[in-house]
């Protein structure tokens, strides 16, 4: 397989320069705040351009966590009403920052508020690659809770690729949530975790199902 050119750099074989309309792209999203890549590669040393949604709902539960992970994201924000984040605004995250919805009214009509930005993260050319899913307490923010996992090589799939960290945060937010949890220092109950608003589960079922019906039709091709 040849390599191709972009902007007059050799890409490596098999990834070819690739486009896609952002706006377009929010037709396949699972959920709220879901990293959606944009493209299928994620390997080393990949530059991984992602879309991120959220919007305002009449009951909005809390939708807030930290991250923390070894290398830098930057944020642009493609378009928003009400949002936090200007349209073309661009941002540079620390290691440890806040995730949540960005918006003014969170709590309000049915998408009368949104945000739409690009999260673009950058795998190393070696691993290993940390994130954390971190939570605070709702009463004196002390921490909670903190998973953390090595990104840098997500789960084996034959046909489609899966970015890791999406599993991860679904994994973790999954762990937060078995059990009841109070804060260690002020004693405040801990509500649960929105984890079905967000769309992380789905899109790591997805991912093994696409990979699962590919391989059916392939066997059944060679039948």
């Amino acid at each position: 397989m040849t390599a191709h050119k972009f902007f007059g750099r050799e890409v490596a074989p098999g990834k070819r320069p690739l486009k896609v309309n952002v706006f377009e792209h929010m037709l396949a999203h699972q959920g709220m705040l879901e990293q959606m890549p944009l493209f299928p590669y994620f390997g080393p040393g990949d530059i991984v351009p992602t879309a991120a949604l959220s919007y305002s709902l009449p009951e909005l539960p809390r939708a807030h966590f930290y991250h923390y992970n070894d290398l830098p994201e930057v944020i642009l924000t493609m378009a928003g009403e009400g949002a936090l984040l200007a349209t073309g605004q661009l941002y540079l995250q620390q290691g440890t920052h806040g995730v949540t919805t960005f918006l003014r009214k969170a709590n309000g009509a049915e998408a009368e508020s949104y945000q739409i930005s690009l999260i673009i993260i950058r795998m190393k050319p070696n691993g290993p690659q940390n994130e954390a899913f971190i939570l605070r307490c709702v009463g004196c923010n002390d921490v909670v809770f903190r998973m953390d996992r090595d990104v840098w090589k997500g789960p084996e799939h034959r046909y489609y690729p899966e970015l890791a960290n999406v599993r991860f945060y679904a994994d973790a937010a999954d762990a937060f949530n078995a059990e009841e949890r109070a804060c260690d220092k002020c004693a405040v109950t801990q509500p649960r975790f929105p984890a079905d608003l967000m769309g992380w589960r789905r899109y790591a079922q997805l991912a093994e199902l696409a990979n699962r019906a590919r391989a059916n039709i392939e066997s059944a091709g060679s039948e």
